[in-house]
This record gives C-alpha cells, sequence and structure tokens, in this order.
C-alpha cells in the first residue's frame, strides 16, 4: 500500500521534483504575477487609484504588487471553529482540480489522447458535474 509520505517522497525526490515540477512552478509563479501586475495597472487606470498607479512609476508600481504580496504572505488565516478543518482547507484544493481534470477527455489529434475512449465527450461532462459539490 502506497502512504501519503511515500507519494510526497517520490514527487519531492530530485529525479522528479527538478524535471518535472519545478519549471512548471517558476513558469506559473512568473505567469501569476505578471496577470496580477497587468489587473492592478487596468483596475488602477480605471478607478484612477493612487497605489498601484504612481507609486514608483520608473518600476511600472511594481513595488505596490510586492507590498499586497507580503501583506498576503503575513495575513492570518481564519478557520472558523465551527468547521471540519480538513474539509475547509482542501476544499479550494479540490474544487480547482477537479475544475481542470476535464482536459484530459479533450482529444489533441486523432491517434493521441490522455483518455483513449470514444466517450470522452461524456467523460469530459461527468468531471465537469463533480466540480460544484465543492462549493
Amino acid at each position: 500500500m502506497i502512504t501519503f509520505d511515500r507519494i510526497i517522497g517520490l514527487v519531492l525526490s530530485p529525479e522528479v521534483f527538478i524535471p518535472l515540477i519545478f519549471p512548471g512552478l517558476i513558469t506559473v509563479s512568473l505567469t501569476l504575477l505578471w496577470v496580477i501586475w497587468l489587473e492592478r495597472k487596468l483596475t488602477a487606470k480605471v478607478q484612477l487609484r493612487y497605489g498601484p498607479l504612481y507609486v514608483a512609476r520608473r518600476l511600472g508600481g511594481i513595488l505596490q504588487l510586492l507590498a499586497d504580496g507580503i501583506k498576503f504572505l503575513f495575513s492570518e488565516q481564519i478557520i472558523p471553529r465551527t468547521v471540519d478543518k480538513l474539509a475547509f482547507l482542501l476544499g479550494p484544493l479540490l474544487l480547482f482540480t477537479f475544475s481542470i481534470l476535464p482536459v484530459i477527455g479533450i482529444p489533441l489529434s486523432a491517434s493521441f489522447t490522455a483518455v483513449p475512449s470514444n466517450l470522452s465527450l461524456l467523460i469530459v461532462v461527468a468531471l465537469l458535474v463533480i466540480g460544484p459539490i465543492f462549493f
């Protein structure tokens, strides 16, 4: 039987982490930072907000993004007393996972698909229906 510790050990082993997970983490992190920066700049223009629009104009308002990131990292996580803590913390992760999972049923070409079946559309619809359970 495979335990959780063995799975984490496998994922974090250098043979798996360095070539597979690490480049994806860097790419996702940089893309996320760029999207957040762009969204803040656009909303600052629309709302005429001083922070992201005018603070450190030479740097493009990146200091405001860094300040917000530091504030987010050190903010207190509020977990209500009456909830199941594991379900409360894993709910958003499961919702995100099941919203991305239907992609495996989309055929990439006539000869290659993650799920080799004639029922790929049914699989995609079935996986899409699971997502709202976690709301």
